[in-house]
């Protein structure tokens, strides 16, 4: 994939995304069908989801919507909007040990503890996306799961905040609203990316469907499948045999 020299994270200061994740995204019916489709996929018959970290959590509409339909044992939430993190806190009322902390994922040391870590809407808005993965992944504990949402593409991949960017602008009240990192994988850079992970997945899968980029984003591509990527941890050991379940549109493999 394409990449500029590295540089930080965007420390996000928008108050529209506590605004916009403070009323949307806070229920199961209102996440999108890939997440709701992996989501059941890793949960399969457990009657507990165990732990959760969520990297990019925003207000914490994601332990809400999981919480309608599974338990779990904790919440772990991180965001780098300290408004998000603001309101999340008066925003979850769990029965279940919430931690809530604002900041970048890159400075915080993650320990292998969590059955699930999840990161939708995040890795990929913003500048290390790559790093931000090998974060996510370092805290799964074995036999856990990764889920992040991607875009993909079959051309070749973009990660150029000067050339593929959408504005965090979810209501026309701001003048000069911010720019998020628009960042776009071709899909076997993508592949390539979760195989290098250490220790190596169990498993890659994904649920993913072609869309058209959103209308405050401007980027080069027309059209872009919308995945969600779901990985399983295994043993502190090279595994050469990972196995592949994939739910995506043929004409973006071949």
């Amino acid at each position: 994939m394409a990449s500029k020299v590295a540089k930080k994270n965007i420390v996000y200061q928008s108050s529209q995304i506590s605004e916009y994740y403070g009323n949307n995204r806070q229920r199961w019916d209102d996440l999108y069908k890939s997440e709701k489709w992996v989501f059941e996929r890793i949960a399969g018959e457990k009657e507990s989801l165990g732990k959760i970290l969520d990297v990019g959590c925003a207000c914490g509409g994601l332990g809400k919507a999981l919480g309608e339909k599974y338990s779990f044992q904790s919440y772990t939430g991180v965001d780098i909007n300290s408004d998000a993190i603001t309101f999340a806190k008066r925003n979850i009322n769990f029965e279940q040990p919430v931690t809530l902390i604002n900041d970048d994922i890159l400075n915080i040391n993650t320990q292998s503890e969590y059955d699930i870590v999840a990161s939708l809407g995040c890795a990929d808005w913003n500048i290390e996306t790559e790093k931000i993965v090998a974060a996510c992944w370092h805290g799964v504990n074995e036999g856990g799961h990764l889920v992040i949402s991607l875009r993909l593409t079959d051309r070749e991949g973009l990660n150029d905040i000067d050339r593929s960017y959408q504005y965090i602008q979810f209501f026309c009240n701001e003048e000069k609203p911010e720019r998020a990192n628009y960042v776009v994988f071709n899909i076997r850079d993508a592949f390539k990316l979760f195989k290098n992970l250490l220790p190596q997945p169990l498993l890659i899968g994904a649920y993913g469907y072609w869309g058209k980029p959103s209308e405050t984003a401007r980027t080069p591509y027309h059209d872009l499948v919308f995945a969600v990527f779901y990985l399983q941890k295994a043993p502190n050991i090279r595994n050469d045999d990972i196995r592949v379940e994939l739910s995506l549109p043929i004409s973006l493999l071949f």
